[in-house]
């Protein structure tokens, strides 16, 4: 007889004499299958609920797997840093008219005031005169302002490029970067400290800027040298009624616009391409081996 897999009879066997009958069309075939009895079969696992896991959470935006050197963000915060430097160059070109404009405006009154000291001179040239160093230096101070605000951002944006560029963090905050680079005095060391950490990260050619930063930073700091002896005489002036205290401090207040529109002009075509280098722009692409 035949069984089938669970050793129930399906039909009995034919006789030895008799012929085998065809198989029925609807039959389906048999195989034989190994099954393990109830009692040897594992009991079946309870599931356990798991633990909620906290969401991830990152201090930046990770930066991982492929990754296309010189295109997407990156272009684009390269694009920006380029309008903000063409901004900053058209900002110190107009710096150098306001600031030149201001010394040779002082310049004449410190000869109208060394004529005074002899000739008496008419009273309308002297109230035009003053009117002039005020309306002057107010106009070089506002442009000294705009040209600081440029630069500002203009390096922020160089950061933010050279960082990303480099798929790094930058290590210091957006207000930290500002005061260093805004606050008188304090940019003396802190405006060059922020190009030169570009630099270095772009490393390319790293030696060749440090050392344009190295001049820039030296000329910056003759400017805010001149700049503060200039404030000092002018509180002196103002604290005193010595004529030749006054004579000094406007002389001082003329050399120091001088010296200003000298250092726009030298850096205005300089600056924004103080970091360029050698660097080839050819794109590479990063792939995890």
């Amino acid at each position: 007889m035949i069984l089938d897999q669970f050793g129930r009879v399906i039909r009995a066997a034919a006789p030895a004499s008799a012929a085998p009958a065809a198989p029925a069309a609807h039959q389906a075939p048999l195989r034989w299958t190994a099954d393990r009895p109830a009692e040897a079969r594992p009991a079946p696992r309870a599931s356990r609920p798991s633990a909620p896991t906290p969401t991830p959470r990152y201090a930046y935006l990770p930066r991982w797997g492929l990754a296309d050197h010189g295109s997407g963000s990156d272009e684009a915060e390269r694009a920006e840093g380029d309008d903000r430097g063409q901004v900053l160059t058209r900002t110190l070109h107009a710096a150098v008219y306001a600031l030149g404009g201001a010394a040779a405006v002082h310049l004449l009154r410190y000869l109208l005031v060394v004529v005074n000291r002899s000739t008496p001179i008419p009273v309308w040239l002297d109230l035009l005169s003053s009117a002039a160093v005020l309306v002057f230096g107010v106009c070089a101070v506002v442009s000294m302002v705009f040209g600081l605000v440029a630069f500002v951002r203009w390096a922020l944006a160089q950061r933010t490029a050279a960082y990303a560029e480099a798929h790094r963090r930058d290590p210091r905050s957006v207000v930290g970067q500002v005061l260093l680079a805004a606050l008188p005095v304090v940019n003396v060391v802190g405006a060059p400290l922020l190009l030169a950490e570009v630099a270095l990260c772009r490393a390319d050619g790293a030696g060749r800027a440090v050392e344009r930063i190295k001049r820039l930073a030296v000329g910056w700091a003759i400017v805010n040298l001149v700049a503060l002896v200039a404030v000092g005489y002018r509180i002196g002036a103002a604290a005193g009624d010595s004529v030749q205290v006054s004579a000094d401090a406007l002389a001082i207040v003329t050399i120091s616009f001088a010296v200003s529109a000298w250092f726009c002009h030298w850096a205005a075509p300089r600056l924004v391409s103080i970091l360029d280098d050698d660097r080839t722009s050819a794109s590479r692409r990063l792939v995890m081996a």
